[in-house]
This record gives C-alpha cells, structure tokens and sequence, in this order.
C-alpha cells in the first residue's frame, strides 16, 4: 500500500463541510416508517437477520430488530465483551474479552460458546470475520494482530506492533490488507498475501490513540478516529492485484470528546461517528457535511453503531444499558433494546443483503 506524499498532513483545515466530491454520488433515500416491511428485513429473527448486542454485565443479547424483543441471551461469565462480530452467514456470533475469543451459535439451543480461542494475555480488543467466513482476525492490547483459521481454530499469522496495544482494526473488502491500530497513534497497514506493512500517523502533535478504523464497503475510503474527536477521511486507489495507494480526502472535527467508533453506511454514502460527547453523527461522504445529529442526553458514552442493511437506520450502544434504532430520515429513535443491565459497550448487525 503506497501513501501519497503530502506536505504537512495532507488535510485541509478540519470543518464540518467539505468541497471535493468522490468518485460517486450518494442514494437517495424514501421514508420507510413501517419497520416490519423495511427493506433491511427489520422484523426478521433467527439466520435471516442478526441484532447483537453487549457489554459490561456479561451477557450477549439477539434482538428482533422490528419488535426490540430479546429472543436469546448468551452468557459470558469471563469478562466484559470489548467487541462483537456476526458471521457472513449469520450463524455464528463471535465476541471479544479478556484473554479469549468466545464464538456462538445463533441457531443452537445453548448459552454456552460453541469455539473458544485461548492463549491470549490480556484484552481483545477487536475481532471480525473475513468475506467468505473461513478465518477471522482479533487484535489486542498485547501488542498482537491474529488471524484464526476457523476450520482448525489454530492461529495462522501474527502481527506485532511492538510498541502499543492495538485498538482496532479492519479488513479490507479485497480481503487482502489489514488496518490496524494502536495507541500510540499509528495506524498499521498489513497486507496478508506477502506480510509487507506500512504505517501511518494522522496527528503529527504527540501520541495521540486512535480509537477505531473503517473502510467502506466499495474499498474506496478509510476513516478513522482519535481521542480528540478528529476524524481523519483518505480516498483508496488500485486493489484487484494492484497496490493500493492512500490520499487524503477529508479532516473531520467530529467531535468535542472522545471520538469512539466510524463505521460506514452499506451504501458507502454515509459515515458514522460516535463518542464521549454523547452523540452519533452522520457526515455525507459526497461533500463530508453534517446530515444528522443524534442525541440523547441520558445515553452518556455512544460506544458503538451499525447501519441496517438498507442504510436507513442506525444502531447505537451506549452507557445507559440501552441499544437503540434510529431512523435517518427523521433523526429520532424508533425503538429501544431494553434488557442490559450495565452500559452496552458493542453492537453488531447482519442481514441478506450485507454481503462483505
């Protein structure tokens, strides 16, 4: 992966608006005030569509999406869950804590995990499942990136940083590189094919953590969040066997606190940004300007977000023990997840149509 040289950062002053204008334009969107019919599937349950959600009381909790009925709750006794991923085919929830990897059966009968990754020394901080379902990665604050072959559960390649825990990471939709992050500041690009890295530090002013990385569904941007509340936009060129090459696209001042997640929209026309400073943002990647504001002054710390299917809705987890639905058309809350009995630190969705 090549970065473009740049003077200084390569990012505009940071502002809430944008001038440049990527490769496409976003979807327009209709209101859709009937979740049971909504295209992203919201009334479904079971393999059809997942809902996840957890946190500090060490428990992981299936929601149907349209009523906000827990129809299961598996336990995790060992730890708080620092992050959570659904498999490609929804059967399969995996969950990050102390020390372990835990994965679940959506379709069982038990509570109990049906794979356990062990051999780990502290927390786990992020984990998530490649493409086609046949491996995953994790990262943690060991220093250490894994990827987990899921047919044997033995580790197949590690990546250590060295020097800082890791924060987060992300697989490319290529499938090939690996965006890692740390504390330190630094953001780790791994290609797994020939294990080349390259770094990046988006904030030259000191140590600055970076809280959490997404690349969009089309593999055309990255973004990522710091504990200032910057969140940092590049445009990706090349893949499909050529090398990537990274340039600045846009500087975000997204937040007032903590900055703690991105994610994209599935139809790459949205960013999420969530923090300390209890909101969700949604910035529109054609212009990088503020759609929607999603506040709530009871929910304290917005951990963690995921789109619907459909991109228009959100979910949010926060540190009042409740996940909500937000609708994006009206920016208000269409339902609330009500069963958690400390502060919901991850949230994970999946229906049909998300396919990476």
């Amino acid at each position: 992966m090549v970065i473009s040289p740049d003077k200084g950062d390569g990012f505009p002053p940071p502002a809430t608006a944008g001038t440049v204008l990527p490769p496409s334009s976003p979807t327009t969107r209709s209101p859709n005030n009937n979740l049971a019919d909504s295209p992203g599937g919201l009334a479904a349950t079971g393999s059809d569509t997942v809902l996840a959600t957890a946190g500090y009381d060490h428990t992981i909790k299936l929601w149907q999406v349209g009523t906000a009925l827990c129809f299961k709750t598996f336990q995790h006794p060992d730890s708080q869950v620092n992050d959570l991923a659904i498999s490609p085919d929804r059967k399969s929830v995996a969950a990050a804590g102390f020390q372990h990897v835990r994965i679940y059966d959506v379709q069982g009968s038990g509570q109990s995990p049906a794979v356990n990754f062990e051999g780990l020394t502290k927390n786990v901080t992020c984990i998530g499942f490649n493409r086609d379902g046949q491996w995953m990665f994790s990262g943690g604050e060991d220093d250490n990136a894994r990827i987990w072959d899921l047919r044997t559960n033995a580790t197949q390649k590690v990546f250590q940083t060295h020097s800082s825990p890791i924060t987060c990471a992300t697989l490319h939709p290529n499938n090939t590189e690996l965006i890692i992050a740390d504390q330190s500041g630094t953001i780790h690009l791994w290609n797994l094919k020939n294990d080349k890295t390259e770094q990046l530090i988006p904030d030259q002013s000191g140590t600055v953590p970076i809280q959490d990385v997404a690349i969009d569904p089309s593999g055309k941007f990255l973004a990522a969040v710091n504990n200032k509340g910057d969140c940092y936009i590049w445009t990706l060129d090349g893949g499909n066997g050529e090398e990537i090459r990274l340039s600045p696209f846009h500087r975000l001042k997204a937040h007032s606190r903590y900055a703690l997640t991105c994610c994209f929209s599935p139809d790459s026309s949205l960013l999420a940004t969530t923090s300390a400073d209890q909101t969700c943002k949604i910035w529109k990647m054609s212009d990088s300007s503020l759609v929607a504001d999603l506040h709530c002054s009871g929910q304290r710390w917005v951990w963690s977000a995921a789109f619907t299917g459909d991109s228009q809705y959100i979910i949010t987890a926060s540190s009042d023990n409740l996940a909500r639905l937000w609708s994006l058309e009206t920016a208000r809350t269409e339902r609330e997840y009500n069963g958690h009995q400390k502060p919901v630190t991850c949230v994970a969705y999946r229906d049909p149509s998300i396919l990476y």
